[in-house]
């Protein structure tokens, strides 16, 4: 299947990266609270279901991205909602098909590497830079997740990755395509160019009642006022929950005892080995000649010569050869079974025997212990406090969003009851309209469930939403006013000013339309401008990414064909402002990679390389889907 996609990829197609850990959240007596038709799941892949918070999450995610992304421009107004929503149920979409794909091509990944992985996380490291099993559990507590939820969440990820990386790295770019889009992609232009300007046109427009008339008709969508409404809601947060619970030494212990390798720092080794590589698959007599020159080496070990020096000199790891072989401190499960076996036997200055691994044939030395270190109760106490009412915030938390679910179904009209039942208020919003608005209303998980029909149509409580870690709210409408076309003489200014560009755009083409086909007929563009009272511009050789003149003229003067004969290549078009624009094509010059260097030439190609990778994986997974059943709700409710 991948040799047929890579026949057919075309252009340049970017990827969204995988990386989302999606956190799941979910409490007892919710299933009481949907209907009959409520979509209890955001899409099914096969079978297997995508739950609405991880789709929720997705989305969160992405518009944080983007958020990133822009900056100080940020405006959620101006984002397209809908299609952000589409974006991040498709990535989750396309992230469980490539899992299970790597499930049926029997894609496996080790503890040893998900260990590595994770001790690579920077926000796991304490202060020191070194991992720390208790900042890993804290951090993941924090997020909701448990140790073993985001290890497997992670392992899926990296096998998600191998069918990535596998059809990334082996993708090709030829030498000829590689000149070809070297060619085209640092191709240059000279051009000419006018510019005949709407604003000469617009005193001479002149507009008419009727001329309104029609434009607000035609144009009435421009003239609504937004869809609006102002919503009740209660919110139940788990950290505004009072408890009363003492803590006493007989509870705390016991959540000592339960969590006690939380207060374990494993023991650690720190050594250096010596390093003679084999393949895995190696024959008999590269294993004989690697094991001969291991065995050299131990005997000038054994003689005395200097560690260091032997390993900067003959060892074949170069991460740690230039160290004199150190490995620096780990702790198990990082490095392979063989060569943590021998490390972990070892005392203090203790050196193995020649030990074989994947990598081939190992001399190790221990060079120092970190032991095993058990923090006592006393010193955790205060901790073990605080953890003790964070869990019964969290069990009350749960037992009162029960309620709260069971309450607002029960009583579908009102939120009283479920407010009176829990002791909470309800609160009013401002006006919202799809854009968002003040307040709550900057929460677009709020914002997305205002405007779903089972809320706004019905008029019934909302399922209650998850705004971060042990927050919920429950919503209603209170309420609603739908778009309404605006009267004429309300917005008369603006519809005149609409019909006056309008009219003044339409004779700027006529007359720039009129110019081009002089320009086709053989007048020269210096004549045309002269008779305009215009000026012609050559701004010289320019390639596609010219930051001058405006991004319209030049992607249209890269669109022009090539100059044939004396027909002169040329073109006329509006621009946004509405100015319109007469072009000539001069000349074209292509690029020439000869003028690389060999260097240089294998940086473009490794790149090209990277690129069709990435459109080679988005075709495979376009393949996916196409063979894939996929179920959305929210389409078919559509």
């Amino acid at each position: 299947m991948l040799m047929a996609i890579r026949e057919r990829v075309m252009g340049l197609v970017g990827w969204l990266l995988l990386g989302a850990l999606f956190i799941a959240f979910a409490f007892f007596g919710l299933n009481s609270y949907f209907t009959s038709n409520a979509k209890t799941y955001a899409a099914d892949v096969n079978g297997v279901e995508i739950t609405i918070p991880e789709y929720q999450r997705a989305y969160q995610q992405m518009r944080n991205r983007m958020q990133n992304l822009m900056g100080e421009a940020y405006n959620p107004a101006m984002l397209d909602e809908q299609a952000l929503k589409k974006s991040a149920l498709q990535e989750i979409i396309r992230e469980q098909l490539l899992l299970q794909q790597a499930d049926a091509d029997g894609y496996a990944v080790s503890k040893q590497l998900v260990a590595a992985q994770i001790n690579a996380v920077p926000a796991f490291k304490d202060d020191s830079g070194k991992f720390s099993v208790e900042k890993y559990r804290q951090v993941l507590q924090l997020q909701g997740m448990a140790p073993a939820e985001f290890e497997w969440r992670l392992s899926r990820e990296l096998m998600a990755n191998q069918i990535i990386n596998g059809i990334v790295q082996t993708a090709g770019v030829s030498r000829q395509d590689l000149e070809k889009i070297y060619r085209l992609q640092t191709q240059q232009r000279r051009f000419s160019y006018l510019e005949l300007p709407v604003a000469q046109f617009a005193s001479r427009v002149e507009v008419s009642d009727s001329d309104i008339e029609q434009y607000y008709a035609a144009h009435a969508s421009d003239f609504m006022t937004p869809e609006r409404v102002r919503i009740q809601y209660i919110e139940l947060k788990a950290d505004e929950l009072q408890v009363t619970g003492e803590a006493d030494d007989e509870v705390l212990r016991a959540l000592y005892n339960e969590h006690a390798e939380r207060y374990v720092t494993p023991e650690e080794r720190r050594a250096r080995h010596i390093l003679i590589s084999l393949p895995p698959d190696a024959g008999e007599e590269a294993v004989q000649k690697a094991r001969a020159k291991a065995e050299s080496i131990l005997a000038r070990l054994e003689k005395g010569e200097s560690f260091e020096k032997l390993a900067k000199e003959a060892s074949d790891d170069p991460g740690s050869a230039g160290k004199g072989g150190d490995l620096g401190f780990f702790g198990r499960g990082l490095m392979t079974p063989e060569f943590e076996t021998a490390a972990f036997a070892l005392e203090k200055g203790g050196r193995s025997a020649i030990i074989r691994s994947p990598f081939g044939f190992h001399i190790i030395e221990v060079t120092d212990i970190k032991p095993q270190v058990t923090r006592p109760f006393e010193e955790v106490r205060d901790e073990l406090v605080k953890e003790y009412h964070a869990q019964e915030r969290n069990d009350l938390f749960y037992e009162k969003s029960e309620t709260l679910a069971n309450k607002a179904f029960e009583q579908p009209d009102t939120l009283q009851g479920a407010a009176d039942a829990l002791g909470l208020e309800v609160q009013t919003s401002d006006w919202l309209t799809r854009a968002g608005g003040t307040g709550i209303g900057q929460n677009e998980m709020v914002v997305g469930a205002v405007f779903r029909n089972e809320v706004l149509e019905t008029g019934n409580n909302s399922e209650p939403i998850e705004l971060g870690d042990n927050h919920l709210m429950v919503l209603r409408i209170l309420e609603h006013e739908a778009a309404n076309k605006q009267p004429l003489e309300s917005v008369r200014d603006k519809v005149l000013a609409g019909v006056r560009a309008m009219k003044a755009r339409d004779l700027t083409r006529a007359r720039g339309d009129g110019m081009l086909k002089e320009l086709k007929s053989g007048t020269p563009l210096a004549e045309i401008a002269k008779a305009q009272g215009l000026e012609v511009k050559s701004p010289g050789l320019l390639g596609r990414n010219a930051a001058e003149p405006a991004k319209t003229i030049i992607t249209e003067a890269f669109l022009l064909p090539s100059v044939t004969g004396r027909e002169a290549s040329t073109a006329g078009f509006i621009l946004d402002s509405g100015d319109y624009v007469l072009l000539v094509l001069d000349e074209i010059k292509d690029g020439d990679i000869s003028s690389l260097s060999e260097a240089d030439q294998m940086k473009a190609r490794q790149e090209l390389s990277r690129i069709q990778g990435d459109a080679e994986v988005a075709a495979f997974t376009n393949e996916l889907k196409k063979r894939a059943t996929i179920i959305i709700p929210e389409q078919q409710s559509d």
